[in-house]
This record gives structure tokens, sequence and C-alpha cells, in this order.
């Protein structure tokens, strides 16, 4: 499917790289668009990402940093660099205990998720496999809700990200599978050791 695509719809600067995901990471790109990336927003955006936040707002610090982790991996073998740097600086900001200092990270990785899947949508779009209507309002719904317990909670100001269905125009590295039926992503940990951490790590 890859091949059909117009290869400069394929990178998006530090957003992302569907090329490189593919052709260097053998990351499953095709099943993706195929799926309309539904599994994969349900599970890592609407659903991991929003865990994220939900726990933030509870000030529950280690699964902050615990699902930082497994985020970054994941994004920064899409290619998704501004993402993966704002999850790495979460997960170093609370591994030094470094409490006081995790809202500026954390309202950054906010902001890169909304920019991510405004030019996600768009790129489905362009390439006629467009995103579910619904995922996207889902998103919108939870980031809400995320925004208005992050103000109740006196942690951050509203982020007012919201994804509308007009978007803008438009880097995963090594052995990964999906398995889109459960939306889950592994990482064989013999290719990605020095991926996420000195440790490797198998994302599921």
């Amino acid at each position: 499917m890859l091949d059909n695509i117009d290869p400069n719809l394929l990178k998006n600067g530090e957003i992302f790289d569907f090329d490189e995901a593919a052709n260097t990471y053998f990351f499953p790109i095709d099943e993706l668009i195929e799926n309309h990336f539904q599994d994969f927003i349900e599970t890592k955006i609407n659903g991991e990402f929003i865990n994220l936040r939900k726990h933030y707002a509870n000030k529950e610090f280690q699964k902050v940093r615990d699902l930082a982790h497994k985020l970054k991996s994941v994004f920064s073998m899409l290619g998704a660099a501004r993402l993966h740097k704002s999850l790495e600086q979460i997960q170093k900001t609370i591994d030094n205990k470094e409490f006081d200092n995790v809202k500026e990270p954390y309202i950054l990785l906010i902001k890169e998720m909304g920019i991510f899947i405004k030019e996600l949508q768009n790129f489905s779009d362009n390439v006629n496999y467009p995103i579910d209507e619904d995922l996207i309002q889902k998103f919108n719904r939870l980031t809400k809700e995320c925004d208005q317990n992050d103000n109740l909670n006196k942690s951050l100001p509203l982020s007012n990200v919201e994804i509308n269905s007009s978007v803008t125009k438009n880097n995963i590295k090594n052995d990964e599978i999906i398995d889109l039926e459960k939306g889950n992503v592994q990482v064989d940990n013999t290719v990605t050791r020095n991926m996420c951490c000195e440790n490797g790590c198998i994302i599921i």
C-alpha cells in the first residue's frame, strides 16, 4: 500500500515519519492505515494517553511515569520525535523525583498530542482511509474531561486542545508487531535495546 502513496505524505517533519517506520523499523503501517488507525487511537491515545492524564490529575506520578515510558517507545518508532521527547522528559523528571517540574513537559505533551492527531487525521483523509469521526469526538470529549480535572486540581490551566473535522495539511523503530484486534504494540527487546532505555522493554 505504501508504494501507492505519495512519499511526501509519509513524512511530516518531527510529527511522524511512516516511511522510516515501515521500511527501517518494519512497523506495519499498511495495517494501521487499512484499519483507519482505529485500534491504535482507541488503545494508545484514547486509552493509555488519557489514562496518563487521569493519573497526573490524581498526582499518581509512578503511574504517569510508567505510561510515559511505554508510550515514548511507540511514538519514537512512528517517527513522532516531538511526542517522544515530551514523554521522555516526563519520565526523566519523575525518575529524578522532581515532581514540581512535571507540569511543563505535561502541558507540552498535551499540545503535541493535539498536533499529532490533527496531522494523522489529515494524512488519513489524503490517502482515502479517513479516521472514524466518532474516535475524534471521543478524543475531544476525553480531553475536555481531563482539562476540567486538571483545572479543578489547580495543576495547570485548561489546554483548550480540540480536534476539528477540517484539519491542516500535511520517525517506529525496529522489529515491532501490532495486534490490531487487541490494539497492542509489542516491541522486540532484542532489536530495540537502545531505543527506550538501557534495559530495553516490551510494550504491550
